[in-house]
Formats: C-alpha cells, structure tokens, sequence
C-alpha cells in the first residue's frame, strides 16, 4: 500500500487533469511513480492507469471557491463570470483584474487537486483507508483570507493607538455568523477616553480604507470610551454591545 506523503499528489492532480490526445498517465502500486505514456508505447506492467477527472468537476470547483470569495465587488463578477458557456476563460479573466483573491483561487485550487489524488488513491485501494482519511483531514480547502481580516484591522488599530486602545469587538451580522459580501464589518472600538468621535474617526479613516480596498469589504468603526461601555444608554451602542464578540 502507498502511503500518500510519499505520493506526488500535486504531481498526480496534473496527471488527473491532463487531457492531451495521444497520451496516458500511469502509477506504479509500489512506490507511487508517476509516468506519462504515449499511445505508441507499451503499458507498464503491473501499474494503474491515471484516468482523467470530469469535464465538469473544474466548474464545481470554480463555483465552490465563488461561494467563499468575501470581496464584494469581486465575487459578484466571478459569479457572473461561471454563468454560460465560456465560464473559464471569464472567470480566468476576471481573476486578473483581483490579484489577491487570484492568488486565494490558487491555493484552493491546489489543495482541492491534491484532495482529488487523495480520494482517487483511496477509491482505487493504493492506500490504506485509515491513512487515506487522516491525509484527507490534513488537506482541507483553504479558508478564504478575508476570514481574518477582523483581527487583522484589529492589529493594525492597536499599532495606531498603542496602550489607547483597550479592546476591538466585532457585531453586527459578522458577529452573529450571517455576515457575507454584502455586509458591512462592524467594529467597536473602545479607547482610554473619546474626546471626539470625529477626530477619531479621521485617526482611524486610513487603516480602514486600508482594509476595504484590500478585502473590497464595507469596514466600519465606531469609537467609544471605556467609560461609556459600563452603562450604555445609547440605542446604538446598546444593539451594538448586545452580541458584540471581541477580536482583540
């Protein structure tokens, strides 16, 4: 039995999807050497053929990875993009004009190539089943990089303010886990004091903008003083305290 460590698996997703007329790919049960056969030479004994994936399984991958892209302006034209015949070459289009969810497709797409050689070495029984599952679970889809961007506003807001800050909570949509791209990101922003809301917000208004043009995320902060956190009495920041969950 192969053990998939010892596999190319990127090797064998490239086999998987490889389409060219004239050719095979092949894999040796032994020690998980990948070959590439043309069609004048003889099979090699004793290996197994490496057919190659569904037409149609790029498109479920393209359609999962646009399910996950958190930059607004992005994910909607990707989801246009897949809609229709010429679905790769406009999604491979639109990805150019996005460089960071780009390179994000490119790590999905790999892991999502190196899970297919995983459970296609399971299916045809070259690995073991229990060693199959536990590579499976060390390769799962990336998450996408947005998911942090949170804590990374975060980071930035206490290099800003250094030991002015005392907290940053998340609430809103975000903090209850409906939030998605056409949410804004919800942020409290509690600070030693708050002499005025507007100076702080200009304090603010470049790491922000930061973020947004990063991310293509709505970002929004409102700083408040840690005095007015005990007791509450504005509607806003009652509803905004209420289910708040804090990121640093």
């Amino acid at each position: 039995m192969l053990d998939p460590d010892d596999v190319d698996l990127a090797g064998l997703g490239a086999a998987r999807d490889d389409r060219t007329p004239g050719v095979s790919w092949w894999i040796d049960p032994g020690d998980g050497t990948i070959q590439l056969v043309s069609d004048r030479d003889d099979e090699p004994a004793g290996w197994v053929r490496i057919p190659p994936t569904e037409a149609g399984a790029g498109y479920g991958d393209m359609s999962d990875f646009v399910e996950a892209v958190q930059h607004r302006r992005a994910a909607e034209l990707l989801d246009q993009a897949i809609n229709g015949r010429g679905a790769f070459r406009r999604f491979k289009n639109t990805l150019f004009e996005f460089p960071e969810v780009r390179d994000e497709w490119y790590r999905f797409r790999d892991a999502r190539a190196r899970r297919g050689a995983i459970e296609w070495l399971l299916a045809e029984g070259l690995v073991d089943e229990e060693v199959g599952r536990r590579a499976l679970a060390r390769t799962p889809d990336p998450s996408p990089r947005n998911a942090d961007v949170p804590a990374a506003v975060a980071g930035d807001l206490a290099d800003l303010y250094g030991p002015r800050l005392h907290r940053v909570l998340l609430y809103g949509s975000w903090a209850s886990g409906e939030g998605g791209v056409e949410s804004d990101l919800d942020l409290l922003v509690v600070l030693d004091r708050v002499d005025s809301t507007w100076d702080e917000l200009r304090r603010m208004d470049a790491v922000l903008w930061r973020h947004t043009e990063r991310s293509g995320l709505t970002i929004t902060a409102l700083p408040v003083a840690e005095s007015a956190m005990g007791r509450p009495t504005e509607p806003m920041l009652i509803r905004a305290k209420t289910g708040s969950v804090r990121i640093s």
